[in-house]
């Protein structure tokens, strides 16, 4: 008798072979929380250096196009480092997830065709010889100008802890999961964790309902996992964000969740 298999159903649905069912995994790295600091766990919400936009991630107040922009001259075309780039949002909080691709430019700025209500992801599709993209690559919404997206020099996409759902989708969530780093030193550092939601974003854009808390302390590097035997189901529309505060200086926090996206 030949061997049995049992599919992973997991696996399935990222293979695409579940209809109306699709895998997401969302992480996002914050590279300097500073002590009693609230900050979202995303590329530009830091407080090293000039790199940094807004500790707190903000959606645009309506759906607008971006200019998408570097601060370095080699992330052009014809350049050395990125050279096209591809953005993945909603356009409006009733349409699933759309994207669109685009060259990077130095004369003319880059502006995104679609109009986007939040951009939740970003990533370098070519790229030169030196480097996947060698300046801060950021998408600032018309009218607003608020960052909504950021790719760190040298990363090649984003790291955002940031999702949005449309109202014809749910997100059965599996996993919610942090890790910090920090230099040795005499005070352990620690780090409050929170999978925040906002389920109202065609109205407001500010309110997030805490919907699971976890804290960590070390000095040097710490990480936990929290498994969702039972799916945390969170309904579209919604923002889904990952919050941390620090009780520490210099605290490098990632963090993330991932489920599977179900079709109304």
């Amino acid at each position: 008798m030949g061997r049995q298999f049992t599919r992973d159903f997991f696996l399935e649905v990222a293979k695409g072979n579940i209809a109306k069912h699709s895998t997401i995994n969302k992480f996002g790295r914050n590279i300097e929380i500073d002590s009693g600091i609230t900050a979202d766990i995303w590329d530009g919400g830091h407080t090293l250096g000039s790199g940094g936009v807004s500790l707190i991630w903000t959606a645009p107040t309506a759906a607008r196009t971006h200019t998408i922009a570097s601060t370095s001259s080699d992330d052009v075309a014809s350049g050395t480092g990125a050279k096209t780039i591809k953005i993945f949002g909603l356009t409006d909080w009733a349409t699933t997830e759309t994207s669109e691709e685009l060259n990077m430019h130095t004369g003319g700025l880059t502006v995104t065709s679609n109009s986007y209500v939040i951009i939740h992801r970003m990533r370098v599709l070519t790229k030169g010889a030196d480097d996947v993209n060698v300046g801060t690559i950021t998408a600032t919404a018309a009218v607003d100008a608020t960052t909504t997206a950021q790719i760190r020099p040298g990363q090649g996409q984003t790291q955002m802890a940031v999702y949005g759902i449309p109202s014809i989708q749910k997100l059965y969530i599996g996993r919610f999961y942090a890790n910090m780093n920090k230099g040795a030193g005499a005070a352990a550092g620690s780090i409050d964790n929170a999978l925040c939601v906002n389920p109202e974003p065609e109205t407001e854009l500010t309110n997030f309902v805490v919907k699971h808390t976890f804290g960590l302390q070390l000095v040097g590097v710490s990480a936990f996992s929290i498994p969702y035997y039972v799916p945390k189901i969170i309904d579209g529309p919604a923002i889904i964000k990952v919050q941390s505060v620090s009780g520490g200086n210099n605290i490098d926090v990632s963090a993330g969740f991932d489920g599977v996206l179900v079709d109304n």
